[in-house]
């Protein structure tokens, strides 16, 4: 059990990394920023993510580092930042399928591919009603887990174990808010240029 405990906390840990990391090259490729500015810049909110588990204490950072470091319009980071902060949980597809498969391993409850398909796909969505705050995407879980017939108290196992976890998808979070302006500036630009092209 303690191995297995261990091996959910290391995959879920290792899953939000990998994804964080691949949102540089995204980055640099759609919204024509280099992955070491986006790098630096993304640092400051996300050791603040990393320490407190909260999206919205990043808020500030993330809202100074888009306008000096990526230089992107107050208008734009306005709007966008606070916006992906409160609903914009990139990490709830990685954590809940994650979390599903290590609670129907744990109660011996096979899950198939279906299944794990419509807890990635319902995570988009539900966690936009999940609040900023540690553990707080885990109170939507519950009516998604009877849907694919895993028992509910199995929540509880996984917000117990989440501590660490949880400071990596908070970072993983943090880092898309940031990448979300990025890439929401770049489309403005584009559109921007197109219209005075017109005129």
């Amino acid at each position: 059990l303690v191995g297995a405990i261990g091996f959910y906390i290391v995959a879920y840990s290792v899953a939000s990394i990998a994804f964080t990391l691949l949102l540089y090259p995204v980055v640099a490729v759609a919204a024509r920023v280099p992955m070491r500015r986006f790098a630096r810049a993304a640092l400051p909110a996300q050791l603040i993510a990393f320490s407190s588990s909260s999206s919205i204490a990043s808020l500030p950072a993330l809202v100074e580092s888009a306008e000096r470091g990526l230089e992107l319009p107050a208008r734009i980071t306005g709007f966008v930042l606070p916006l992906a902060v409160s609903a914009f949980k990139l990490a709830s597809p990685v954590s809940w399928t994650v979390g599903a498969l290590f609670i129907g391993w744990f109660y011996h409850i096979p899950l198939h591919a279906g299944q794990l398909a419509t807890i990635a796909f319902a995570a988009v969505f539900l966690a936009f009603a999940a609040p900023g705050v540690p553990r707080g995407a885990f109170i939507m879980l519950a009516p998604l887990f009877t849907a694919i017939g895993l028992p509910v108290e199995g929540i509880g196992i996984l917000i117990a174990v989440d501590a660490i976890p949880d400071v990596f998808a908070t970072v993983l979070n943090v880092t898309g808010d940031l990448a979300a302006a990025a890439l929401v500036a770049r489309t403005d630009g584009q559109v921007a240029t197109r219209r005075a092209g017109r005129a």
